[in-house]
């Protein structure tokens, strides 16, 4: 069984990556975010010429 310090040490180990996984996820929200606001504004776009197209 690993001894006081080993788990210590460890624990520690486990701090930092999650902490640079929670950096990650951050980033991807953001990218997530980005694409989606992109999506929705093409949709917009594709409803408008569509409505056009039936007024004209």
């Amino acid at each position: 069984m690993a001894g006081w310090k080993e788990t210590l040490i460890d624990i520690l180990k486990l701090t930092d990556e999650v902490k640079g996984l929670s950096k990650d996820v951050d980033r991807l929200e953001e990218k997530f975010n980005s694409v989606d606001r992109r999506v929705v504004r093409l949709e917009t776009m594709i409803e408008l010429a569509q409505n056009q197209r039936r007024i004209d």
